[in-house]
């Protein structure tokens, strides 16, 4: 099946939007055109087709109708920016998309119901950083613990090792710096950069060191920097590899948005007004967003 619209979309876009942006906008895109098989691509397609089928039609991979309304809104999106792209009608389509925003908030509460009781605890995670430092798994030690410091999204975790601030000059990457008295963790690639800025946090860990210093030794020796994330052929990873890359070394597999829950409810349960706000100034992320999107108990935000 050719799709013109959606090619020209994204060549118009790929210096705007990252590998995962694309990759998404193309397998939705994908989805509804299968739906409607041969003939017109979405974007040709009329919006009320268009409505009719993301609202009650499409299916999951699995066969099961589609009724998680975040996944409604997502193929929403991608047909409106293509149409949008090429000024075609998408008022219908907005005014569709718009009506989701309450079944997006009862499907948030009864996720975060559920999380609250099926997460496992925050001592389990720290637990679990041990159990990999004992089993010498020096990478899983290094992620694990920068999440545990730093609060991390999966990019923010896309690093380098260098020796000296004066080798951390590079603006697109993120880096950890091993000095003598201490380590310092620079961010300056994650998702909310332009906000935020590049952040630049001190901190000493005897594991991570050691982890480091582990690391390092089954690396081809010359380097000025060490990338943490690569595949067995020692080739960097894309955004959409990270993830699994991550999650080899997580407790039960968890996504680093599981992780963010967990600290943030162990917060709240004691009342930790402090640790939700370095949570939040850390990871880069307004106070508001981390408890709308992140609290397993919908506390309010402060004025």
């Amino acid at each position: 099946m050719e799709r013109p619209k959606l090619d020209s979309y994204i060549k118009d876009k790929t210096d705007k939007l990252s590998k995962a942006s694309i990759g998404n906008y193309s397998r939705l895109y994908k989805k509804i055109h299968i739906h409607f098989g041969e003939g017109n691509e979405p974007a040709d397609i009329d919006e009320d087709d268009l409505i009719m089928a993301i609202e009650n039609d499409m299916t999951t991979n699995q066969g099961k109708l589609i009724d998680n309304p975040n996944t409604k809104t997502a193929l929403f999106n991608t047909v409106i920016g293509v149409k949008k792209h090429f000024d075609l009608p998408i008022t219908k389509l907005l005014k569709a998309k718009e009506k989701l925003l309450g079944n997006i908030i009862k499907h948030r509460e009864t996720v975060r119901e559920i999380k609250s009781v099926a997460l496992p605890k925050y001592k389990d995670l720290k637990k679990h950083i041990n159990n990999n430092f004992e089993k010498q798994e020096w990478v899983g030690t290094i992620l694990l613990s920068l999440m545990d410091e730093f609060y991390t999204r999966n990019q923010d975790l896309d690093i380098y090792i260098v020796d000296s601030i004066k080798n951390a000059k590079d603006k697109t990457k993120n880096y950890l710096v091993v000095r003598k008295s201490d380590l310092v963790y620079i961010k300056n690639k994650y998702k909310t950069s332009s906000t935020y800025g590049t952040l630049k946090q001190k901190f000493k860990n005897i594991k991570v060191r050691t982890a480091i210093n582990e690391f390092i030794k089954t690396q081809p020796e010359g380097l000025s920097e060490y990338p943490l994330m690569v595949n067995s052929n020692g080739d960097k990873l894309d955004d959409t590899s990270q993830q699994k890359f991550i999650k080899k070394y997580t407790f039960k597999n968890l996504s680093e948005s599981d992780y963010f829950k967990i600290r943030v409810n162990e917060f709240e349960k004691k009342s930790d007004m402090n640790g939700l706000l370095k949570a939040s100034k850390r990871r880069g992320t307004n106070l508001n967003t981390v408890i709308t999107n992140y609290s397993l108990k919908n506390i309010k935000a402060p004025e």
